[in-house]
């Protein structure tokens, strides 16, 4: 007996990208002999991917689609160093908007970071914050922490949500760096 034939379902792992709902176009390229294809970061868990387009609509960049839309095929990982100058352009703002969107993730990291040795603490990780911002900013949290990023920006002086999607696109751009805030914040199922 064949495992797998016409009477038996076949047991189907989940694709990498099921779980994802939208896709936020970051740039539509022509794609010779013919056809266009997206290069994109999906919703939730903010992957760079890239989809050939099924219906000849034209997506513009910033456009979010409905990941399983008819109009674009199965999703393929793109690597960052593979997206175009115009695609690198606008990752920073429209993983900025996401951000926005669904800011609870994004803004437990305010809210719960901590040391992660006894000269560095997590807020380091992210761009242009050193030691001495760091113990401020945590001075600044104190136990109750922030309802929204304009309570950080306002206590911090800083831009908060830019300054995790700056470090974001760090993480995307090179996969060594560690601990990756892209797992930890947005990808993890806790």
């Amino acid at each position: 007996m064949q495992l797998g034939g016409p009477d038996e379902p076949e047991d189907e792992e989940p694709g990498p990208y099921d779980s994802e709902t939208h896709i936020r176009v970051l740039e539509l390229q022509d794609r010779r002999p013919m056809g266009q294809e997206i290069h994109g970061v999906t919703e939730p868990s903010m992957h760079l991917v890239r989809s050939r387009v099924n219906v000849p609509a034209e997506p513009s960049n910033g456009s979010r689609l409905a990941a399983d839309s008819e109009s674009v095929g199965p999703l393929s990982e793109i690597k960052h160093r593979d997206l175009s100058a115009a695609a690198v352009n606008e990752l920073t703002e429209t993983l900025l908007g996401i951000i926005s969107e669904g800011p609870e993730k994004h803004l437990g990291f305010y809210n719960s970071a901590g040391p992660m040795s006894l000269k560095y603490h997590a807020f380091q990780l992210l761009p242009g914050i050193g030691n001495s911002k760091a113990l401020q900013m945590v001075q600044l949290r104190g136990i109750a922490g922030w309802n929204d990023f304009a309570a950080v920006d306002e206590a911090c002086g800083i831009d908060s949500a830019r300054l995790l999607a700056e470090r974001y696109v760090k993480e995307m751009e090179d996969d060594a760096q560690k601990p990756r805030l892209l797992d930890i914040l947005v990808r993890s199922e806790i």
